[in-house]
Order: C-alpha cells, then structure tokens, then sequence
C-alpha cells in the first residue's frame, strides 16, 4: 500500500517536470515553425501552452512512469540504477512526445532535432529520480 502511496505522490512532481520539458522543447523547437498550419505553440496559446502541457503529461505519467515507478520502487533499492533507469525511460518519452506534438511533416520540412527533445525529457528524468528519492527518504509514510 505504501508503493501506490508513493506512485501518487509522485504524479504531482511528473506533471511539473514533463510539462517544464514540453515547454522548453516547444521554445527550443516549436520556433522554429513559422507557418499558419501550426496553432499550438507558445506564440498563439501563450500561458495555456504549460496548462496543455500538463494535461499531456497528466495522461502520460499513468502510461508510462506509474507502472515504472512502481516496478523500480518495489523492486530496486540502487539508487544509481534507479536514476538511470528514469533517465533512459525520459529521453524515450522525449522522443515519442516530438513525434506526437510536432508530427512527422513538420520535424522532416522545419529540421526539428530529436536529440533536444531526448536530453530535455532525459533531464526532467533524472530531475524525477532525484525527487522520487528523496520523497521516498524524507516522507515515513511512503
């Protein structure tokens, strides 16, 4: 029971790294479009761009880092793997959320870089090891 404890706490802490990294990707990739096809980024929703952000990764944490989180909390007690492990399953989920946000045309016709994504989404990964760690040490009930 504390392991499912523990994966709902750490939905909070997803949704506001993994929305960070969708709005980092959008200022680092997304403005790079300069086309009217495009209406989803910073430029037109403006402050609604991180609510859709984290609305997108508050339907992803359950997909993904949930049954991830619970596995490697239950499981795993190096905490090295566990960084690592969060980090790899970030910079996947960086690359599937360009794919997704930006769509196959416009990463081949604007040169949209899958590495940035990768790295800012890994970031945000190790960024929810370090707090999953650190929920897991300071809170008792968990």
């Amino acid at each position: 029971m504390k392991t499912i404890y523990h994966c709902l706490i750490m939905w909070v802490p997803f949704i506001v790294l993994f929305a960070l990294a969708g709005v980092g990707l959008e200022i680092l990739e997304g403005n790079k479009i300069r086309t009217s096809e495009y209406m989803t980024g910073l430029r037109d929703f403006g402050i609604g761009y991180v609510f859709l952000m984290g609305s997108y990764a508050f339907i992803l944490y359950p997909l993904t880092f949930w049954p991830l989180t619970f596995i490697l909390s239950k499981f795993m007690k190096n905490q090295i793997f566990k960084m690592a492990t969060f980090t790899l399953f970030g910079g996947g989920i960086g690359a599937f959320s360009l794919i997704v946000i930006y769509g196959s045309r416009f990463i081949v016709e604007y040169h949209l870089n899958i590495v940035s994504s990768i790295i800012l989404f890994g970031i945000a990964g190790l960024f929810y090891s370090m707090v999953e760690i650190s929920v897991k040490k300071n809170i008792k009930f968990v």
